[in-house]
């Protein structure tokens, strides 16, 4: 019996050493190490799916063309939203966002232009460690590039609205006979229940013409892609009128945009102390802890979060699970890490299944852990650590055999 036991508690020490080597270093920054057990692979982006070629376009060679979107963004009642709704394309298994929306909801996008704001209403793909992670120049003033896109490449793709609190409907894109400009019907925005915060402060409302307008010109910026433009006008927001709870959250974004943390840290709390049940900044400052792996923050902030607005940001509950994880806290991590998988439809973060399966396989769960493993592989086949999980997932299942067979 005792021998039993000392052989199992063998085995999970050997597969915590083993199979942490696949989870990923969260937000670990260049030449260091930590996390979740040493230097860690990454996950990759999602590769786009080959679609079939179309018919009757013009001028669909293999070059590159220059094409435009333009639209609309309402909310279920009609009214523009009061904040930028970012505008995501997605083509199978891929999504790219393009643009923002300006402050009437209206949206005029190149497509194929490669810029993204570092936005903390998705959460950041910019870290190190995770997720895109090795784009350099991501939020960069201006942010133009030369872009352009094949429309063959278009073909199935939809657009739909990012926006915390908010469903979006999703509208397909017709390339057919456009021309250059594709115009597309208007995306709607339902809100999400639960929660006893706000995804949108009522600061908002109650700002004077000048800091609105300011706030409005800075929105348009970032509909143009134009991060400097924005951050004046913000700045004159916040001048204007200090409690703008919006502005101070947005501005927080821009600057974190610059890896300015500093700065974004200082954004974010002046939104909290403007209006404490605003959800947005709480988790631009579980991103910067994460970033910086200070999990007790991180941890603090996403709890917030997840008081506040629930449903808003699923990702607070990803990096909720990491910083738990990272504490030593695996009830609550299994907790959050459960629930974003939940949310997670579209497997952003693959990565949320192999930090499951290392705490199930601390919890001697080696089976419960094997199929974590194969999730990880069945999204991620071709990710530059799926050679290591593969060799994981065979130690999990002789595991799982030898325990089965000692019971």
């Amino acid at each position: 019996m005792a021998s039993s036991i000392r052989t199992q508690f063998l085995f999970v020490l050997i597969f915590a050493v083993v199979f942490a080597t696949c989870l990923p270093v969260v937000a670990q920054q260049p030449g260091n190490s930590g996390g979740a057990g040493g230097s860690k692979p990454t996950a990759p982006t999602s590769t786009p799916t080959t679609r079939p070629s179309g018919t009757n376009f013009p001028n669909t060679q293999t070059e590159r063309q220059i094409l435009y979107i333009t639209g609309s963004v309402v909310l279920q009642d009609g009214t523009p939203p009061p904040e930028p709704v970012a505008i995501e394309r997605m083509c199978g298994g891929s999504a790219h966002k393009e643009g923002y929306t300006d402050s009437k909801g209206h949206y005029q996008i190149q497509l194929g232009q490669n810029f993204e704001l570092q936005d903390v209403s998705e959460s950041s793909n910019a870290m190190g460690g995770f997720g895109s992670g090795n784009r350099p120049g991501m939020g960069s003033p201006g942010g133009m590039g030369l872009g352009g896109v094949n429309p063959r490449d278009l073909i199935g793709c939809e657009l739909r609205g990012l926006l915390p609190g908010f469903q979006s409907s999703n509208v397909m894109i017709r390339v057919e006979g456009s021309f250059g400009e594709i115009r597309m019907d208007t995306i709607v925005m339902q809100r999400m229940g639960g929660g006893t915060g706000t995804t949108i402060s009522l600061t908002t409302m109650q700002a004077p013409n000048g800091a609105r307008k300011a706030y409005d010109k800075a929105e348009k910026s970032l509909a143009k892609q134009n991060l400097k433009d924005a951050e004046k006008e913000l700045e004159k927001a916040v001048q204007e009128y200090p409690k703008f709870a919006a502005a101070w959250a947005l501005l927080g974004m821009v600057h974190q945009s610059f890896q300015q943390l500093d700065e974004a840290r200082k954004d974010f709390n002046q939104s909290i102390a403007s209006d404490s049940q605003y959800a947005k900044p709480y988790f631009g400052l579980a991103i910067i802890s994460a970033q910086q792996q200070n999990w007790k923050d991180t941890a603090r902030f996403t709890d917030q979060v997840n008081r506040l607005a629930p449903l808003a940001y699923p990702e607070s509950y990803f990096f909720g699970g990491v910083a738990n994880y990272n504490l030593g806290n695996m009830a609550d991590a299994e907790r959050n890490i459960r629930k974003f998988l939940s949310l997670d439809n579209e497997h952003r973060r693959p990565t949320a299944v192999l930090y499951l399966g290392d705490i199930l396989a601390r919890k001697q769960d080696f089976a419960g852990a094997a199929e974590q493993a194969k999730a990880y592989l069945a999204v991620a086949p071709n990710a530059p650590n799926s050679a290591s999980v593969r060799e994981k997932l065979k130690q999990l299942e002789d595991l799982n055999k030898s325990t089965a067979q000692k019971q």
